[in-house]
């Protein structure tokens, strides 16, 4: 009875026990390029733990942007894009969540398979999601610029592109991505034209549905700026200094 009991509680105990943390997993820049997550959070090597957020971690949020996204003109849902500041390095994480708001849209089922983010290049990334009480895990991530295809084609890498897989619709009663999120060691950020696509994979014959993709402006890394940068700016700028003194001396 005794062991019995020892197993019923030990059974209950697995249970509750909240899911193990993986971690940020580092993008690869040789194949196989794409890094895979798997359908158990106690074993998913990408995500982050219950109750993780970036600011029980040591982040602190310094910019946000919520953008509509447009199919053929539409709106068809809303992104969200964050950047968190390291309290100890000063290094960034971006933020990313899609929320699909329309279920069908020219006789089409619609559905997002790929969040592609630019401006990578050059930096050391890593990727990772947390909060599935939002939507849906981060099925699969890689510097690639191919997404979902049917057939599925081969990666291509691009150092400047983080390829983010998912798998979300309205109709499969999953309309949201949880958080996903890409660690750099990058230190200041800006705007980039075109910064985020997203798109649905085109059906095996093309055209049921067909290849959609939504382009917009968001966060990316910038470069800081060397010393001699600095110093040209600054010359630059005391030379329009001493101009207007001049002209206003006239």
């Amino acid at each position: 009875m005794r062991l019995r009991k020892t197993i019923i509680a030990a059974a209950l105990a697995a249970l509750s026990a909240p899911a193990l943390a993986g971690g940020f997993v580092s993008l690869p820049d040789s194949a196989p390029f794409r890094v895979l997550g798997v359908n158990n959070s106690a074993a998913d090597p990408l995500y982050l733990g219950d109750g993780w957020t970036p600011q029980t971690n040591g982040y602190t949020r310094v910019a946000r942007r919520i953008s509509s996204v447009l199919y053929d003109g539409n709106d068809i849902g809303l992104f969200q894009d964050y950047v968190y500041r390291s309290d100890t390095d000063g290094t960034l994480l971006f933020a990313s969540q899609f929320t699909l708001e329309v279920e069908e849209q020219n006789g089409y089922t619609l559905e997002i398979n790929d969040i592609f983010r630019r401006g990578f290049a050059g930096y050391d990334v890593a990727v990772a999601w947390y909060d599935p009480d939002l939507g849906s895990r981060l099925v699969s991530a890689a510097h690639s610029t191919v997404g979902r295809t049917r057939p599925q084609q081969a990666d291509i890498f691009s150092d400047d592109v983080v390829n983010l897989r998912t798998d979300i619709s309205i109709e499969e009663e999953n309309p949201s991505t949880a958080w996903y999120v890409i660690k750099t060691n990058a230190t200041e950020f800006g705007y980039l034209v075109n910064g985020v696509s997203i798109t649905q994979a085109a059906s095996v014959s093309g055209d049921d549905p067909p290849f959609r993709a939504a382009n917009f402006e968001a966060f990316a890394p910038v470069p800081v700026p060397e010393p001699a940068e600095y110093m040209l700016l600054l010359g630059g700028l005391g030379l329009v200094g001493m101009v207007a003194s001049r002209r206003k001396a006239k």
